[in-house]
């Protein structure tokens, strides 16, 4: 068998990576690493899927001279490279090198030259070639020993492609490639090629003459623009021919015939990975090459027998008289198979116990009982004895799911960091326990491996907690409000189906008539929900002045299409075809088919609270946090919410201004505080410091520039933000600006000293503890430096209106059932809780909601509630 090796384009990569991790990740010192990580990602990923014998990686070395004569513009477009991204080259030949993959780069010669020349050369000794890249140029190289190995979304997502591949992808052979792009050009490399041929006239061209020579030397035979366009660039067609063609015949050294993969020494690895802290990765590395995990990097798990029957319930029984707080993990015994058992994995001191079917319901049930236990996430668990359906019978009620002595390790460790994209055992047993947990294949020993890790977790958490600070906001916010949630979603919501399907044939009515318009308009039909459709039409077609490019062509998101709508009537159509298009799929068409598959008919939301970095909640399957609120379709979407039963009143409660009333509390500033405390129009009042005018003389126009400057103000906006939202020269923004902190000067005071605080300690923090960690502040990037400014700046007031209102729904509940309530809580949508309540319970609920959610907190500004109530949730809020 031909030796096999992979060359990896290591600039295309890290660039992948770079933007596809986009999770903050730092050294000790502050280097960020997330574009490394990808990076290792895809090389580990490619690596177990393709076994090459050896590897090499190539990088950019500056741009061949001949490329710049050829083509004046040659990729001069292409802004500086990050420098958070610039930083991190080193640290990825540091890790090539320690696995002793061959790192090449030569001056003043591109990377695809160095793939091309390493691929001629394994052609010459008979071995094969996988070249790893994103360029597609690289498919000029596509032989029967050469194949390309095609990265496409994210970081592990490929495609391998041969001659037979790359034909049928582009119409065209390996070897025409060039000439393929010498006609259609290259817009991120900048090569022009001809205006007006795109990849399907170009490969057409070349079937039907072979090359750009053969092209030419039948021009006669073209007719009309093509012809004139044709003829007009050749210069640009042959001079992009010869920016394309990949060189293969550079002069470096190289043993191939002595290269090897995985060949490399396993201590040198580990002081190179463990000084990223890749712990995960370090692992995987070793393994390649049949080296053990060293036993100091194995997550320090249980290391006692496996039980089932009556010895798992002597092993559980003994552990809860010894008074431990247990760990449980549930799955399948058999997954996929006809009849799947549910297993229920008990993590003690003494070992693990299995429990099968209704046994382990059992013991689930006795836990949320009984005991003190551990999970993962103990909302998705105990839902196996409370489901999120009250079509099917829950075996612990609401007032045992509130007492439940519970511990989440997922949400102890959003507590510790909540920039973490994901909390997995996996990820935690690295962090919290040491090392890396062994690799299982076996679905009961996994989930023994589960409960074992969650179990030696708790003590590092809980530790951690106090240790960081953030044990209050676990304990006292977070961890209360998981019961709260499980009975939200069994309780869910109601739709009115009838309703629902006259608001569909209303607004596919509408989307049909905008589409109409922007036919008539543009004089031809066309794929309004094809960007590059759109582009023609709008830069080609009408002549509108293209703004901004991307990967595709020339733009046309939203910012675009707001800017030309000032010049022609279809962008600003097609916005509104996009808005009302998004809302039918997103909610018209999904929420009558998400209740009816629910067996009593209600929206069973899941809500989640490790998912956003504020503290605040959001939901999936479906999301109702984002159906728009001022939008009149927004509006009539939520009118077809109805309470839970008949003779109920839907019944809204709803913070007012709460983050601008927190900024008063916290910044101090007099003149605020004055402002809310008074009771006077707090916006108006705003407007009379900002314009300089008595009160009386506050026009509605300066009131809503007043209030935009009040919640930018909150958001950390700054002039350039203000002036685009209201439509103004950035010099009148900056000077409304200017102007509210001269009024508020403690304002200003408060943010500055914020973002001073958070650079200094690496987090912002709410009036309750809750840190946000902000990396992005120690950024070599202005521009992550500037959203990191924003975010500590913000933190404070909506973390804090976060913790609060997830306070003030704990002991709302407690109260739905301490007080006898038939009420249901069935929403929570950012500041707002929604009640299904019967008529007679309306003023008594209303008066227990607005005193809970003004009292859960001590500020120096009243926090003020509004409650609604009306037949539907529109008619409420």
């Amino acid at each position: 068998m031909a030796k096999k090796i992979a060359v990896i384009d290591g600039n295309s990569l890290m660039h992948r990576a770079f933007h596809a991790v986009d999770s903050p990740m730092n050294t000790a010192d502050g280097t960020p690493t997330n574009a490394v990580f990808g990076f290792m990602a895809m090389f580990l990923k490619f690596v177990d899927l393709a076994h090459p014998d050896a590897v090499v990686c190539a990088f950019d070395a500056g741009i061949p001279e001949f490329r710049k004569t050829a083509i004046e513009g040659y990729k001069a477009q292409r802004p500086p490279m990050d420098p958070d991204l610039r930083v991190q080259f080193p640290i990825i030949e540091d890790l090539l090198e320690s696995m002793n993959v061959p790192v090449v780069r030569i001056s003043g010669w591109e990377g695809d030259d160095i793939l091309g020349t390493i691929a001629a050369r394994d052609e010459a000794l008979g071995y094969e070639t996988l070249l790893v890249t994103g360029d597609r140029d690289a498919f000029q190289l596509a032989s029967d020993l050469t194949r390309i190995v095609a990265t496409k979304r994210g970081i592990t997502d490929v495609a391998v492609y041969g001659p037979d591949e790359v034909l049928a992808r582009y119409g065209v052979t390996p070897a025409q490639v060039p000439d393929f792009l010498g006609l259609k050009g290259d817009s991120s490399d900048n090569i022009p090629g001809v205006p007006g041929v795109g990849e399907k006239t170009a490969a057409k061209l070349l079937r039907q003459y072979g090359s750009l020579e053969g092209l030419y030397e039948h021009t006669d035979e073209l007719k009309g623009k093509q012809k004139e366009r044709i003829e007009e660039n050749r210069d640009a067609a042959f001079g992009s021919r010869q920016v394309a063609t990949i060189v293969r015949d550079l002069d470096f050294p190289l043993d191939l015939e002595g290269a090897a993969f995985p060949s490399f020494d396993p201590e040198r690895v580990k002081a190179a990975f463990e000084k990223v802290q890749f712990n995960a990765q370090l692992a995987r590395v070793l393994k390649l090459a049949g080296e053990e995990v060293p036993p100091e990097k194995e997550a320090a798990l249980v290391d006692a027998p496996v039980c089932e029957g009556a010895q798992a319930s002597e092993l559980l029984d003994a552990a809860l008289a010894r008074g431990e707080r247990v760990s449980a993990a549930l799955g399948v015994r058999s997954p996929g198979e006809l009849f799947e058992t549910q297993v229920c994995a008990v993590g003690t001191s003494q070992g693990v116990g299995l429990f099968e079917g209704d046994e382990a319901l059992r013991v689930l049930s006795l836990l949320v009982r009984t005991a003190p236990f551990a999970a993962l996430d103990v909302k998705e668990l105990v839902h196996a004895a409370y489901p999120a359906d009250t079509s099917k019978p829950a075996v612990v009620s609401d007032a045992e799911l509130m007492a439940m002595d519970a511990f989440d390790l997922g949400l102890a460790a959003y507590a510790l960091n909540s920039s973490v994209s994901e909390y997995t055992l996996a990820k935690l047993a690295e962090k919290h326990l040491g090392g890396v947990l062994p690799e299982v294949e076996d679905p009961t020993d996994a989930l023994v491996q589960q409960a074992a890790a969650a179990f030696a977790l708790v003590e590092p958490l809980t530790r951690a907690l106090a240790d960081d600070g953030s044990d209050a906001a676990y304990f006292d916010i977070d961890l209360p409000l998981v019961a709260v949630l499980a009975i939200m979603e069994r309780t869910g919501a109601a739709i009115d189906s009838q309703r629902m399907r006259k608001l569909d044939d209303y607004a596919s009515g509408e989307i049909a008539g905008l589409a109409e318009q922007i036919y008539a308009l543009a004089g031809e039909t066309f794929n309004i929900d094809s960007p590059k459709q759109l582009a023609a039409i709008l830069f080609d077609k009408l002549g509108l002045p293209p703004l901004k490019k991307n990967q595709r062509g020339y733009s046309t998101d939203a910012t675009v299409l707001t800017e030309l709508a000032k010049d022609h009537e279809i962008p600003g159509l097609v916005i509104r075809y996009r808005e009302l298009s998004k809302i039918k799929k997103t909610y018209i068409d999904t929420l009558p088919k998400t209740a009816a598959a629910a067996g009593d008919g209600r929206l069973h939301t899941t809500f989640h609270e490790t998912v956003t970095s504020t503290g605040r909640l959001s939901s999936s399957d479906p999301n109702l946090q984002n159906i728009p609120v001022r939008t009149d379709f927004g509006r009539q979407i939520r009118d077809c919410f109805v309470p839970l039963r008949d003779g109920d009143e839907f019944v809204s409660a709803d913070y007012s201004q709460i983050e601008l009333r927190l900024l008063a509390h916290l910044s101090q500033d007099e003149k605020l505080l004055e402002a809310f405390n008074s009771g006077a129009d707090f916006h108006a009042a705003t407007a009379s410091h900002v314009f300089g005018i008595p009160l009386e003389g506050v026009t509605p126009e300066m009131r809503s520039r007043a209030k935009a400057v009040n919640f930018g103000i909150v958001y950390g906006q700054q002039a350039f933000g203000l002036s685009q939202s209201l439509g103004i020269p950035f010099q009148e923004a900056k000077e409304m600006i200017e102007r509210y902190f001269e009024a508020y000067p403690g304002v200003r005071t408060f943010l500055d000293d914020t973002v001073e605080h958070a650079r200094q300690r690496g987090f912002a923090e709410t009036m309750f503890g809750r840190k946000r960690h902000i990396p992005e502040l120690k950024s070599r990037n202005a521009n992550q430096r500037g959203f990191g400014e924003r975010t500590a700046m913000n933190h404070p007031m909506q973390g804090s209106a976060a913790d609060i209102i997830k306070k003030a729904m704990r002991e709302v509940q407690q109260r739905l059932m301490d007080e006898g309530f038939q009420a249901k809580l069935m929403l929570q949508v950012h500041d707002e809780l929604d009640f299904s309540c019967p008529t007679e319970e309306v003023e008594r609920l209303s008066a227990m909601v607005r005193e809970v959610m003004m009292s859960v907190a001590s500020c120096d500004v009243e926090l003020e509630v509004d409650v609604g109530v009306g037949p539907t949730w529109a008619d409420a809020h």
